[in-house]
């Protein structure tokens, strides 16, 4: 699963009006989760033996998340500014009540497949959370002391930096609670890179979606402009994708828009000048067709919070000797 994007994690149009947890799928990923840590823990997981996750405040940013993504594979759903902390014997979140009275569902299955005990620490709306922190560090050094440990080892998203009230507590409390810190970055790569059926489909549809966006949309538009000498802006051409992307039956698509989202804004570039990098943007500069010139192009979907990523570069009346040099690079020759 792509690290799930912060602001646009929330359930799609349809699911918004109804929360429920899967419980059943649950079961299945929380079992594959301890699995996971247990089997890799010393090569992937840091040497933790605890994990604690936390999720930052919605933003209307392009960002990908592991916490996030964590939050979709597991529950179904983002739950942000929310702290889960995974033990050996117990899971704790700290959440609003709202959050808690949705995860009260998987307190009995949790201990059903994992046999971990579920414990809510319900934050209120003028609490700075301390309080519940202290309870749920007691909780680790009780395991800690349980397992003739001296100092745990607690581990966390490195990269993610704390965003919020919550979680610049939650950061500055942990990291002075006498503990040892390891990345699980790794770890949780390698939860996700496993696909089931169901989430294989997701990629299936989000690639279908892409494909049928470029195929459809973007290159018949682009052959136009070029057959027809228009002149046609990158973020214009970057817009009518996006459009397309989000309302899929503009690129024949039979997919409902509530399930889908773009992964980044279409990426439309010419005139000499690319960027290569991942966030790169298209700018208001005319499309630059003439001959020997060069388009670059990239295109990503999401169906239900899975990624699918296409990239074309299109050469003008390229000469025979570019031409031969493409396909040499290609083939690695």
């Amino acid at each position: 699963m792509a690290d799930q994007r912060n602001g646009s994690g929330q359930p799609s149009n349809a699911a918004r009006n109804v929360y429920a947890i899967d419980v059943e799928k649950f079961k299945t990923r929380l079992k594959a989760f301890y699995s996971n840590w247990n089997e890799n823990k010393a090569d992937l997981w840091g040497s933790s033996d605890v994990v604690a996750i936390a999720t930052p405040p919605p933003s209307e940013d392009l960002r990908y998340l592991k916490s996030s993504a964590l939050n979709i594979w597991l529950l179904g759903y983002e739950f942000p500014e929310t702290v889960m902390v995974f033990m050996k014997k117990q899971i704790h979140f700290l959440c609003s009540q709202k959050k808690a009275s949705l995860l009260e569902v998987v307190k009995k299955p949790a201990r059903e497949v994992v046999g971990v005990d579920v414990v809510m620490h319900v934050k209120a709306k003028t609490d700075n959370g301390t309080g519940l922190m202290e309870a749920i560090f007691r909780a680790i050094r009780s395991q800690s002391g349980a397992d003739g440990q001296v100092a745990p080892v607690v581990g966390h998203i490195v990269r993610e930096a704390p965003e919020g009230n919550l979680l610049e507590t939650w950061s500055e409390k942990l990291k002075g609670a006498g503990f040892e810190l390891a990345d699980v970055t790794n770890g949780l790569s390698d939860l996700f890179a496993v696909k089931d059926a169901d989430e294989l489909i997701n990629v299936k549809k989000a690639a279908f979606l892409t494909f049928s966006v470029m195929n459809n949309i973007v290159v018949p538009k682009l052959e136009n402009v070029i057959d027809e000498e228009k002149n046609i802006t990158h973020s214009a051409l970057m817009d009518e994708a996006e459009k397309a992307i989000l309302d899929p039956t503009r690129a024949k698509a039979k997919l409902k828009a509530d399930n889908v989202d773009i992964c980044y804004p279409p990426i439309f570039q010419s005139g000499g000048e690319f960027d290569l990098r991942p966030s790169a943007a298209s700018n208001d500069e005319p499309l630059y067709y003439d001959s020997a010139s060069v388009i670059i192009i990239a295109v990503g979907s999401r169906y239900n919070s899975y990624c699918s990523n296409v990239a074309r570069t299109l050469m003008i009346d390229a000469t025979p000797f570019a031409k031969q040099g493409l396909c040499c690079s290609s083939q690695g020759t």
